[in-house]
């Protein structure tokens, strides 16, 4: 199980690092992507900024010894994460978006969920 959950924690830093710096950088897709959701520039940094905080508490959570008070990091990232994406499901749904546009958020979250159900098991 903690194998497992190891390697959900890297898919995790990986996606978040990867979405979070599109975010960060502000390029195209993520420009139209604020605009369709009803962010300004700055908010959608902020909201990159923290993806890539949380991915890197998930990874560092994860290098910490077992049992030590920075691998908690992981979890309450990973907590942290999975509440952001379901926000984010939900905004795409509010904005009229359905499941094909709430999917990406939604896996994410789900992958989040899985890592810390077997992380605290």
């Amino acid at each position: 199980m903690r194998a497992v959950a190891s390697i959900l924690s890297i898919i995790i830093f990986l996606a978040f690092v990867t979405v979070g710096a599109q975010k960060l950088i502000f390029n195209t897709m993520a420009s139209q992507a604020a605009e369709h959701l009803g962010f300004k520039k700055s908010s959608f940094r902020r909201v990159g900024s923290v993806e890539v905080l949380g991915a890197l508490g998930v990874m560092i959570g994860l290098a910490a010894k077992h049992g030590s008070w920075l691998a908690l990091l992981n979890e309450v990232a990973a907590g942290g994460l999975l509440v952001s994406m379901l926000a984010g499901t939900l905004l795409h749904l509010r904005k009229g978006d359905g499941l094909k546009g709430a999917a990406p958020s939604l896996a994410l979250g789900l992958v989040c969920l899985v890592e810390l159900i077997l992380r605290l098991a």
